[in-house]
């Protein structure tokens, strides 16, 4: 029971087990409750929604890696904490996105993506790590990347 818990989580709710792309399919399904958590909790949701992914995200890679390899493709906790990341921007330009939110959604997921595949400015260094500070770490500054590559897109455009 604990084991389908800890795959459960680790893949996403099961986005991570389908075999093509399940990084980028672990990422679009993160989108569905970053949209209800932002909807009904605010700024505070999705802060503990980033939050819970990474902690049991840090703490469930030794387990996939133990059963899976390194860096086990199926393992998505890490994409759904990174792409949180740039979903702030709904609450600190709250007035110029009142009516881009989905555009927001869609350019987040696609920005950190291209982060997260190509892996520029260091991300590759990052994942070099290894175990949970590289499956981890390597997502979340592909998020923080994104987020400021939205931010002044966002400043530019708005």
């Amino acid at each position: 029971m604990l084991q389908k818990l800890k795959y459960l989580l680790g893949t996403g709710f099961g986005s991570g087990s389908i075999p093509f792309a399940p990084g980028t399919w672990g990422s679009l399904a993160s989108l569905l409750p970053a949209w209800y958590v932002i909807e009904y909790f605010g700024l505070i949701g999705l802060t503990a929604l980033f939050v819970v992914c990474t902690l049991i995200g840090w703490i469930l890679v030794p387990w996939f890696e133990s059963n899976y390899g390194p860096d086990p493709k199926q393992f998505v906790l890490d994409e759904w904490a990174g792409q949180m990341i740039p979903l702030f921007l709904v609450f600190i330009f709250p007035e110029r996105l009142v009516n881009h939110i989905p555009i927001l959604f869609f350019l987040s997921f696609i920005v950190f993506r291209l982060f997260d595949i190509l892996k520029p400015f260091g991300i590759s260094a990052i994942e070099l790590l290894g175990g949970a500070k590289g499956v981890m770490l390597d997502d979340i500054l592909a998020g923080f990347y994104t987020f400021t590559t939205l931010f002044f897109a966002i400043l530019t455009v708005l």
